[in-house]
C-alpha cells in the first residue's frame, strides 16, 4: 500500500497547511476509490399490473444506466454506472410476475450489472425518479409483455350476477356502470399515516373493494374496478379504462394527509376549468397530480391540443355537462357520507385534478379522511368503518342516479314504475315531508310508514328512508360512538361488557381475529 506521508508536500505557514489538506484528500481518493461512489443500490422491488411489470431500484443518488434485452434465454440487463449492490436480490418478491429470478454482479470494478431472467420476452421502458416524501432517488424499468396491448378492462371484472338475474323483468334495460378507482398503488403509497404504517393506497383499495361488493349485488348497477391489487395505474389510463367500460360515473377513492394532526373530515372534489383559488384545493390538486410524476408519466388532456373550432365548442359543452353532473353527484354522496363521517366541506370542491379530466364522464375524487389525524387514521384503517363509508358512497350514488337516471337504464325504468331499492335522504333546510314525498315520487303514507312517523314534522339533518319496490336497503353498520384505550389488566370480554356490546360486534368493529389485545391499543366501540 502506498505510504500516505509521501503524498504530503512541503511549504510553510497557512499555505503549507492548505496544500497538505488537499493532498490528503487526493490520496484518500486514490487509496479508497470505493468511498467516492454515490450510486449505491439499496433496494429492488417488483410490482405486477395487468399490462406490465414495474421494477423499482432504490439508489443513493441519480445514476447513469443502460437497459437492453438478450434472447435465448430471455433476459433484461440493467447496467448501473458507479454503483455498488447492497440489496438482497435473492429475497425480491417475484410472485405473479414474468421475472423468474434476479441476479447481480460487479462490472468493470465500478459498475453493477443486474440481470432479470424472464419467462417471456418483454419490451422494457425506463426512467429515473427524483426523491419524494417516501423514497429517495429511483430507477424505474417497466417491462411490457410483447404482443399484447393494455387490456380494455381490468382482468377481474365480473358481471354482477345477483343484479343481472333480477333485471329479467326489464331485459332490454342496461345497467348503470360505476368505475371505482382506488388511488395510488404499487410503488406510490400515497399519503402516509401518523404512525408511518398506514398507507393511503391500502385504505383506498379496501374502501373501493367494499363499494364494488355493495354495488355488484344491487339490480341495475355494474361496478368496475380500475385497480384490483397493489400496483400502479397511470393517471391518464384510469379515466381511459372507465371510458372503455362505458362508465356512467368515475369515482376515485383517496385519503388525505396534512401538516397538522387536527385536520379531519371527508371532502369530495370535482373538476374545475378555472384555477382554484382555495389554498386547500390547490394543495390537494398538487398532491394527487404528482402521482403521475412519481409514476413516470406526463400528459394533459388540455383543450389547447384541439384546433377545430367545432370540436372545441362540442368539447366545451361536453366538459361543462360533465362538471355540472359531477357537482350534483358529489352533493348526493356528501349528503350520504355525512350520516357516518364528519364532513370537512359540506359541498363539493372544485380543483384542477388530472384524474378527473374526462369530458364525457362525471368524475369525482373522494378524500375519505386524514391519515395524519391519529383518531381518523385508526378509523380509516378499520374494516368496519371502511364498510360504513362504502355503504354511504353507494347510497349517495343510488340517490343521484335515481334522481337523474340515464335513458335506457334499469334504474330509469324503476323510477318510471316506482320500483327499485329503498334509498336514504337527509333532510335539508326548507324541506317538508310533502315536498320530499313529491320529489321522490312516493305518497305521504308510504313515507310515514317507512320512517315510523306519526305526523308530518321532520328535523334538519334527519335521515329518511325513501321506500322503493325492490330489495331492502343496504344494512348500515352501527356507528362508532367512542374509543377505548386498553389499560393493564383489561380483557376484550370485560370491555364488551363495560360498553354493553357483544364480543362479535366488538371484534368486527376492530377487525380482530381473536380476543388478544395489548396495553395502549385503541378500540373502536360500536353503538348499541
Amino acid at each position: 500500500m502506498r505510504d500516505y506521508r509521501k503524498c504530503l508536500g512541503k511549504g510553510d505557514g497557512w499555505h503549507r497547511l492548505q496544500t497538505a489538506m488537499l493532498q490528503l484528500w487526493l490520496c484518500a481518493a486514490l487509496l479508497f476509490p470505493a468511498l467516492a461512489q454515490a450510486g449505491d443500490i439499496r433496494d429492488l422491488r417488483v410490482w405486477r399490473s395487468p399490462d406490465y411489470t414495474r421494477v423499482v431500484i432504490d439508489v443513493d443518488s441519480r445514476v447513469e444506466y443502460s437497459v437492453f434485452v438478450l434472447e435465448n434465454p430471455h433476459r433484461v440487463v440493467i447496467d448501473v454506472a458507479d454503483s455498488r449492490m447492497f440489496a438482497d436480490v435473492a429475497r425480491v418478491d417475484l410472485a405473479d410476475s414474468p421475472v423468474r429470478s434476479v441476479r447481480s454482479a460487479a462490472r468493470n470494478q465500478s459498475d453493477t450489472r443486474i440481470v432479470l431472467d424472464m419467462d417471456n420476452p418483454v419490451n422494457p421502458s425506463s426512467f429515473s425518479l427524483p426523491p419524494n416524501a417516501e423514497f429517495g432517488d429511483r430507477l424505474v424499468v417497466d417491462l411490457y409483455d410483447l404482443g399484447t396491448e393494455p387490456p380494455a378492462q381490468p382482468a377481474e371484472i365480473t358481471p354482477s350476477s345477483p343484479a343481472e338475474r333480477q333485471t329479467a323483468v326489464a331485459s332490454s334495460q342496461r345497467n348503470i356502470v360505476i368505475a371505482i378507482d382506488a388511488g395510488h398503488g404499487g410503488d406510490d403509497p400515497g399519503a402516509i399515516g401518523y404512525d408511518g404504517r398506514i398507507r393511503e393506497k391500502d385504505v383506498a383499495l379496501a374502501i373501493s373493494r367494499a363499494v364494488y361488493e355493495r354495488l355488484r349485488n344491487i339490480p341495475g348497477y355494474e361496478p368496475v374496478m380500475i385497480r384490483q391489487g397493489d400496483y400502479y395505474v397511470r393517471l391518464q389510463q384510469r379515466p381511459q379504462l372507465a371510458r372503455q367500460n362505458r362508465a356512467d360515473i368515475f369515482l376515485s377513492i383517496h385519503a388525505d394527509s396534512f401538516s397538522t394532526s387536527r385536520a379531519e373530515g371527508v371532502t369530495v372534489y370535482a373538476l374545475s376549468q378555472t384555477i382554484a383559488e382555495d389554498e386547500n384545493i390547490r394543495r390537494v390538486a398538487e398532491k394527487e397530480n404528482s402521482a403521475d410524476l412519481l409514476g413516470g408519466v406526463s400528459g394533459d388532456t388540455s383543450l389547447k391540443n384541439f384546433e377545430d373550432d367545432l370540436a372545441l365548442t362540442l368539447l366545451d359543452l361536453s366538459m361543462a355537462w360533465s362538471i355540472e353532473q359531477s357537482v350534483a353527484a358529489g352533493s348526493y354522496i356528501l349528503n350520504a357520507l355525512g350520516t357516518v363521517a364528519k364532513l370537512r366541506r359540506d359541498e363539493p370542491q372544485q380543483g384542477n385534478l388530472w384524474v378527473l379530466r374526462s369530458p364525457d364522464i362525471p368524475s369525482l375524487l373522494i378524500e375519505t379522511g386524514y391519515l395524519s389525524n391519529p383518531t381518523e387514521a385508526r378509523r380509516l384503517n378499520s374494516g368496519d368503518y371502511q364498510r360504513r363509508l362504502a355503504d354511504a358512497i353507494v347510497q349517495g350514488v343510488m340517490n343521484y342516479f335515481y334522481e337523474r337516471p340515464p335513458e335506457g337504464t334499469l334504474v330509469a325504468w324503476q323510477k318510471s314504475n316506482n320500483q327499485g331499492p329503498d334509498r336514504h335522504y337527509v333532510v335539508q333546510r326548507g324541506d317538508s315531508l310533502s315536498l320530499i314525498a313529491q320529489r321522490h315520487n312516493v305518497n305521504m303514507a308510504q313515507l310515514r310508514a317507512a320512517n315510523k312517523l306519526s305526523g308530518d314534522i321532520v328535523q334538519l339533518g334527519q335521515t329518511l328512508t325513501i321506500p322503493g319496490g325492490g330489495p331492502a336497503p343496504l344494512a348500515a353498520a352501527p356507528p362508532v360512538v367512542s374509543e377505548h384505550t386498553i389499560s393493564r389488566g383489561e380483557t376484550l370480554s370485560g370491555i364488551a361488557e363495560q360498553y354493553r356490546v357483544s364480543l362479535s360486534r366488538l371484534r368486527e368493529a376492530n377487525d380482530l381475529r381473536n380476543d388478544t389485545i395489548r396495553i395502549g391499543q385503541v378500540l373502536l366501540i360500536p353503538a348499541l
